[in-house]
Formats: C-alpha cells, structure tokens, sequence
C-alpha cells in the first residue's frame, strides 16, 4: 500500500470563523491521504475511477466526487488526470452522461453533480466540453422531465416508463435536482436554475417527504396520487436537501434556508450518529447487517455534504462537527489503509467533512493556487508548517 506523501509545498486556506485543532487538522490530513490512495488503489482499471464489482456506476460518481474534494481540501494535484479521464469517459456523444447505466434521474445526476463539483473546484477542462456544461445539460434534460401530470409535479425515479420504478417519485431523485439546480443558481446566477430549486424543494414538502423535523422520507407513489409514502429514512435523502439548502441559504442570504439547513443537520445528528461510538451510522440496516450495495454508500454521502455545507456557510460549521469530529476519530482509530473500495471511500467522506467542519478548505483552486488568497502552508504528509 502506498503511503501518502507530498513532496511539494502546498498552500493550505483555514478559515477565521473555525477554532481549529491543529494537531488534530495535521493527523486528519495524513489520514485522508492514506484513505485516498487506498481508494485510488482498489479501481480495476488504474487510469478510470471506477469502483469494482459489486458497486454501481451511481456509486462511482460518488467517489469523483469525493476524490475532488479530498484533492481540494488537502491541495494534492495527484488525481488529477484520474479525475479528467474518468469523467470524460463517461459523458456519452450527448454530453450528458446518458450510458446504458443511466436508468434512473438519479443515475445521471449524480454524474451531473460529480462534473459541477470539478467545476466549482477548479479541475482544468479536458475535451470538448466544459465540465460546467456537463451539468447544465443534464439540468436541462431533467427539467424537460419534470412531471406535472401527477401529483402536482415532481421527478420520477425512472426514465423510461418500461422500467420498474416508473410511478415512483422518490426524493433522492427529487433532492438531486433540487441541489443541482440551487448549486447552478449559485455558481453562474442562473435566475432560472434558483425558481426550479424553490419550486422543487416546495414540491417535496407539499407531498410530506420532508416532515415536522426535517425527518426526510423516502418516497411516494404518483399512480395512487402521492396520498401515502414509503416511510423509510436513509441518510443520503437527509444529505441531499441538507446540502442544497445550505447552497439556497449562502445564494439567498434567507433565514428560511439557514433554518432548514439547521433543521436537517439536527435530524442527522438525532438519526444517522450512533450514540454509543460517535460513528455515522445507517440506522434502517447497518445495525441488522442488512445494508445492501447501494445502501452502504449512504452515510459516506452525508458525510461529504455535511462538510460540504460547513464550507459553504460558516454559520454551520459548528453544528457539523458535533455530527462529524466524533465520526472521524473513529475511522482514524480503526486504521486507514487496506479497507477495500467501499471502506476507504466512507472513511475519506468522514475525515475531510471533519476537515472542512475545522473550517480547512482548498483554497482558490484545484491547481494553480492564488497565493495571495491562501494564509498557511503544509508541507509532507499532512504536517501543517505555521
């Protein structure tokens, strides 16, 4: 296995607003290392991120994802090709990342939001298409579904109406576009993309997915008219509105979203923590060992996007790290190298949500920094240098 080493200074960007141990941000950037080469190490192709067998292509997305954070957050420039081959390589002649695996809305967004995040981050273009317009198409194409035959609106789970699934209106799918767009919203100040993200986020709780406490539940049948719901909570639905309205709350600067975004990180912190450990926890299987393939990728998801929601609105930070600081001492008691892909991708999730819970951020992009906005350095391994 590889050790996680650096060889070139890097500059480091630690925000004001966090009171942050710096012993504990130098031992979680060496452990988030070591989680990301023992990631990178487990893709059977060694040039394409990809997951093995037995995971699915969402679930591939989700490690992008969470490789382009990592790489941002620690400034490591050494995934970079791995990042632009990957994403390239499955963008279709559409450009919109419609492949045979994309049955459902949700396949594709999570492409679609993999793509943004190489957006905001920085990862220079690569090909004919900007990593941004890769979204954007993919919005596009999602709005153009949207459904308002049935139940007032809303996105259904599948594409094709042959599919199993097709009168299903579930809120991953839904909570997907609603963060795509809200993220649109913010980054270009797409008008257009901000109405869709209110109106979805309505719809949602028109329908009763989202309760009284934020409790987010699964999903609902339009062929009976949305009139009863799969009750189930799963912490990737509660990630999902969480992130996208902490984005609506940083774009609008509106108490409600703030609000909300408060309302779901209590939620997490009631449903998805296991009291005993501290530890990120799914509480409708882990417990049973029931988790299914798809199912044990969702509490790595909540952790990316509660760190995700720390950096986008400060106000928050605190709040994420009493859900995430205990969750990331965890994995780091429990070793980090040699964990097998879908180990190695949760535990990089948790380290760095505690890393940008602390209030460490990448700085102004994923390469070629702006020194003059960045205020530390690091130097091997981790190790901060002041």
């Amino acid at each position: 296995m590889r050790i996680f080493v650096v060889t070139a200074t890097l500059l480091l960007s630690i925000t004001p607003l966090a009171k942050a141990d710096t012993s504990s941000i130098s031992s979680l950037l060496s452990s988030s290392g070591n989680l990301a080469s023992s990631l990178v190490s487990t893709f059977p192709i060694p040039s394409i991120a990809l997951l093995p067998a037995p995971y699915w292509w969402w679930e591939s997305a989700n490690a992008i994802d969470a490789l382009i954070t990592y790489s941002q957050t620690a400034q490591d420039s050494r995934y970079t090709a791995l990042l632009q081959n990957t994403i390239l390589s499955q963008t279709t002649g559409t450009n919109d990342f419609m492949t045979a695996s994309a049955t459902g809305n949700d396949d594709q967004a999570w492409w679609a939001l993999a793509a943004l995040t190489a957006a905001e981050n920085g990862l220079p273009n690569m090909g004919g298409v900007s990593w941004l317009d890769l979204a954007r198409n993919v919005f596009n194409e999602q709005a153009a579904r949207w459904d308002a035959s049935t139940c007032g609106g809303g996105m259904k789970w599948q594409i094709q109406q042959s599919s199993k699934g097709w009168h299903y209106k579930n809120s991953i799918t839904n909570g997907l576009f609603f963060q795509l767009a809200a993220r649109l919203a913010r980054f270009t100040g797409d008008a257009n993309a901000r109405a869709w993200a209110e109106s979805t986020y309505d719809w949602v709780t028109s329908v009763g997915l989202i309760g009284p406490n934020f409790e987010v539940y699964d999903g609902t049948n339009d062929d009976t008219g949305c009139t009863s719901k799969n009750i189930d909570q799963w912490s990737y639905n509660n990630a999902v509105f969480l992130y996208g309205s902490a984005i609506m709350a940083a774009t609008t600067g509106e108490q409600k979203w703030l609000d909300r975004t408060n309302g779901f990180i209590a939620a997490a912190g009631r449903t998805f923590v296991n009291p005993q450990t501290g530890a990120l926890f799914e509480q409708k299987c882990e417990a049973a060992g029931t988790c299914n393939t798809d199912q044990v990728s969702f509490k790595g998801i909540l952790a990316r996007w509660l760190g995700a929601a720390a950096t986008a609105l400060p106000a928050v930070q605190g709040n994420v790290a009493a859900v995430v600081n205990g969750a990331a001492t965890g994995v780091q008691s429990g070793g980090t190298t040699g964990l097998g892909a879908m180990g190695s991708l949760i535990g990089l999730e948790v380290v760095v949500a505690s890393l940008r819970a602390q209030g460490v951020y990448g700085g102004a992009g994923l390469i070629g920094l702006s020194k003059s906005a960045l205020s530390r350095k690091r130097s091997v391994a981790g190790r901060i240098s002041w």
